[in-house]
């Protein structure tokens, strides 16, 4: 049986990961619904996606509210939703800054959600210089999110990432091992919720006692999330 992984693994390698940016100008953000945010804030930074479901996100927004505006001005745009301050901080005051725990159920970040494998990375910014987003996922998922952000709000601009730097990078940071049980355990929906396979299934099927590919995943998982963070730090 692990000979069966070896040989998944060699033919799929390290998965065609894409990254893309896309941007949508002042003009072009003033002329439509997301414009109805740069009226009530002069920043609305998404700082973290705390919660992922197939009707919207929620979100940790760091926001700096226009003059005469505040937490009730947001709840009145149709796709957002305030469900309060960031514990313990306070709500921020009309006019002020903060942060705040918003449902985006925007058309585009639903259309993010129902393609998988695709990642929108926080942070990113909608504010006066327009918004900037950057999309993360296998080919066929970034695709299709391309397509569906064109027929509801073009991009001004659309930049696509070299992620060889990045594949480099998470061959770097985990052994083989940990690297081949990570992808055999990503391609059978491990990762996936809910989970379409457990521990115990995945050892049966690669050979590997349970004890240990726990041990290879959580190295992997460690290495990968300290990697993810001191690259983000460092930009």
């Amino acid at each position: 049986m692990h000979v069966g992984l070896q040989l998944i693994y060699c033919r799929s390698g390290l998965w065609p990961m894409r990254e893309v940016q896309l941007k949508w100008y002042p003009e072009t953000v003033a002329y439509s619904d997301i414009g109805l945010i740069t009226k009530v804030t002069s920043k609305f930074e998404v700082v973290a996606h705390l919660e992922v479901t197939k009707t919207g996100v929620r979100q940790l927004v760091s926001v700096a509210f226009n003059e005469g505006k505040g937490p009730k001005d947001l709840e009145e745009i149709d796709y957002l939703k305030v469900e309060g301050p960031l514990n313990p901080y306070p709500i921020p005051e009309v006019g002020g800054t903060g942060y705040v725990v918003v449902w985006n159920m925007h058309p585009l970040s639903v259309a993010a959600i129902n393609f998988d494998s695709l990642h929108v990375i926080p942070p990113y910014l909608i504010g006066e210089n327009g918004v900037q987003i950057t999309i993360r996922g296998l080919p066929e998922g970034v695709s299709g999110f391309l397509k569906a952000a064109r027929e509801m709000l073009p991009p001004d601009n659309v930049n696509v990432v070299d992620v060889a730097e990045i594949e480099d990078s998470v061959l770097k940071v985990l052994t083989p091992k940990q690297l081949e049980v990570a992808v055999f355990a990503v391609q059978s929906g491990y990762y996936e919720n809910p989970r379409k396979i457990n521990k115990k299934e995945l050892s049966e099927l690669t050979g590997i006692p349970r004890s240990t590919l726990q041990e290879h995943l959580a190295k992997a998982e460690a290495a990968l999330v300290e990697w993810a963070v001191k690259t983000h730090l460092s930009k």
